[in-house]
């Protein structure tokens, strides 16, 4: 319920107002002094909406009356209407004006013109108070958030900082601050890219999480993300900027020794693969010859008996016994070239995926095309594994899901890399290149990226459904 102080030395006056207001108002409290030094201590305690203030009283007058409210931090935010013969008198007015009255009503009162006043009274008091509200509300929010709040005119200049923004740039207070230039918080090698920010804040009306390094009060630094966002007035013309500053220096010594520890976990992978590759050719070597030698030995003494005369029945076993030797020949020959493939260590990496692709057409009755512009490849037999790993990979891939009837491989060199790649005429897939290889591709296609970083590699792909797809794997040129 609306209050309203009425301070006046004539009691006529205070009851025919009383009674204007209650009539004209409604849900409106009156509350009457006929003094100046009784009013103040009234608005004090009871902090009314409006006073209707007589300037013409004794002891205190009006004047002075409404120089002290408005001096007063209790009251300086309530409206004063003077209420007064002298209303005429533009000295009158003008001293009124001067100390703070915001309106004025003429004796004698008339009834509509008070209630008018006095509702406008009230709405202005209302909105102010709403508006308090608003910006304690919005005070409290900035200084209990655990980020720096900063406001910057147009010309960069400090206006607002929060607490926060205090504690955390290494000042003492908010006064030391005030006024400064805030692109001088960012080291001079990033403050041209802050200007770029704020002039893209000026076209978009915001911008987020851009990283700075900042630099505190004693010249240290830490690693910050700025968000901004325009202010602008009642006409929509722009401001000030409103500057959310976050310290991420945990963060990003948490990112950092997560990366730390990544590099080493690819290391490591790489140096097992180099082992486990290592382990699968001496494996390969003791298959083909131990126990391909004893095979092929056995294999032909035990033919050797088909020129002798024997039984039926043995004749029948050692038939069978060279059919099955025979098989786990080939079948050790297979293993072999599986686990590591003579070939790439006798011909090369070029030849090893050409002879892949032949196996591949004789096998899928897939047609194939390889294609390349160099002799040899400058890369070493730990290279030369990882990659022919690689390429066997995608065409995997490629034999499993794509369902393509035609394979190309093209491997060139361009400048300091070499490229290989991979393509197919299957059904591809909507391949998004923002999104993570092991949310589109399984794990096959996000271990080839994981394995090319460790030799500083890329990977990738392009594929349309329906279309075929193409990855290219691309390696530095190794120092000769």
């Amino acid at each position: 319920m609306k209050k309203v102080l009425v301070i006046d030395d004539n009691e006529s006056n205070l009851f025919l107002i009383k009674t204007f207001l209650k009539k004209h108002i409604n849900d409106c409290i009156v509350l009457t002094t006929d003094s100046g030094k009784k009013g103040i201590k009234i608005a004090k305690e009871e902090q009314p909406d409006t006073i209707l203030l007589d300037i013409k009283m004794p002891n205190m007058d009006g004047f002075e009356v409404c120089r002290l409210l408005k001096a007063d931090k209790l009251t300086k935010h309530i409206p004063i209407i003077f209420n007064s013969a002298h209303v005429n008198n533009s000295e009158s007015i003008i001293k009124g004006l001067n100390i703070g009255a915001d309106a004025f009503i003429a004796n004698p009162i008339n009834a509509d013109e008070l209630s008018t006043q006095v509702k406008v009274m009230l709405r202005i008091k209302q909105a102010e108070d709403n508006l308090k509200k608003e910006v304690e509300k919005y005070r409290i929010m900035t200084e209990t958030l655990p980020d720096a709040v900063t406001t910057i005119n147009l010309n960069g200049e400090i206006t607002y900082v929060s607490p926060r923004t205090v504690e955390i740039f290494g000042y003492n207070n908010y006064n030391e601050m005030i006024g400064g230039n805030a692109i001088n918080a960012i080291v001079p090698e990033q403050q041209d890219i802050a200007r770029n920010a704020m002039a893209d804040v000026l076209k978009k009306n915001m911008i987020r999480d851009m990283e700075f390094r900042f630099v505190r009060n004693d010249k240290s630094q830490f690693n910050g993300e700025l968000s901004a966002s325009l202010i602008k007035n009642e006409n929509g013309k722009p401001i000030e900027f409103i500057i959310i500053t976050k310290d991420i220096t945990d963060r990003k010594m948490a990112e950092n020794e997560i990366l730390a520890y990544q590099k080493k976990l690819k290391n490591l992978n790489y140096k097992l693969s180099s082992v486990e590759e290592k382990e699968r050719r001496e494996i390969a070597i003791n298959l083909h010859d131990v126990l391909g030698q004893s095979l092929s030995t056995a294999h032909i003494k035990l033919s050797s008996l088909s020129n002798i005369k024997l039984n039926p029945k043995a004749d029948k076993i050692i038939k069978e016994s060279t059919e099955l030797i025979h098989a786990a020949i080939s079948e050790s020959r297979t293993l072999t070239y599986d686990l590591s493939p003579p070939i790439l260590f006798e011909l090369g990496l070029i030849q090893t995926i050409k002879w892949r692709l032949e196996q591949i057409n004789k096998k899928f009755d897939i047609a194939v095309n390889f294609q390349c512009n160099e002799k040899k490849l400058n890369v070493n037999n730990d290279i030369s594994i990882l990659l022919y790993r690689i390429v066997c990979e995608l065409l995997n891939n490629i034999i499993k899901h794509a369902d393509a009837n035609l394979i190309k491989v093209k491997i060139t060199k361009e400048k300091n890399h070499l490229y290989f790649a991979v393509i197919d005429n299957g059904q591809g897939f909507n391949y998004q290149t923002k999104t993570k290889l092991n949310q589109q591709g399984g794990f096959g296609l996000f271990s080839i990226k994981e394995r090319l970083d460790s030799i500083k590699g890329k990977f990738i792909i392009e594929s349309i459904k329906e279309k075929g797809t193409k990855a290219v794997v691309i390696i530095p040129v190794q120092k000769r």
